[in-house]
């Protein structure tokens, strides 16, 4: 391998989970569409302000990761190379919000918030279910009790609540 092919390498490397991440929230932007925009009967927010507000934060913070991955010093671009496991952790990653999406469709906020979380303990190592369920019961009805009754924000209707 060259040196001018092992530095294109290098720089493609640095910014695949970037521009792999500007391609979900393409995604997930079309799915934040089908929400309704308007006032919602509880607020003067729609279903959409939340994931309006993640998204465009996720947005600005990707493309500054980009911008200062291609446009940093060379000293530290030469020493910063991105390894497999950073790429299967961003699909991963994307993966399980792409679920989260999907599933809350069909089961409801609360459920999906539930499994992402469950779901993302396990995959970061927390293995105990005596540890996940609790976590995962008490954050489900803190964020329902937050969006309902402090934001006003209507979510998708689900079984649980």
């Amino acid at each position: 391998m060259t040196e001018e092919s092992k530095k294109i390498r290098q720089h493609v490397g640095r910014l695949a989970v970037p521009i792999l991440l500007v391609v979900f929230y393409v995604w997930y932007g079309s799915l934040i569409l089908e929400l309704p925009q308007g006032p919602g009967e509880e607020g003067p927010l729609g279903p959409s302000f939340i994931p309006w507000l993640w998204a465009s934060l996720l947005i600005v913070l990707t493309l500054v990761e980009i911008a200062t991955g291609s446009l940093g010093k060379a000293e530290e671009k030469a020493h910063t190379a991105i390894e497999r496991k950073g790429v299967v952790d961003a699909l991963i990653l994307c993966l399980l919000l792409a679920g989260f999406a999907v599933l809350m469709q069909y089961a409801g906020f609360s459920a999906a918030v539930a499994a992402f979380l469950a779901v993302s303990l396990w995959w970061s190592g927390i293995r105990s279910w005596k540890i996940i369920i609790p976590y995962v019961v008490i954050f489900a009805l803190v964020v329902n009790y937050v969006f309902h009754h402090v934001l006003k924000v209507p979510l998708p209707q689900d079984w649980l609540f």
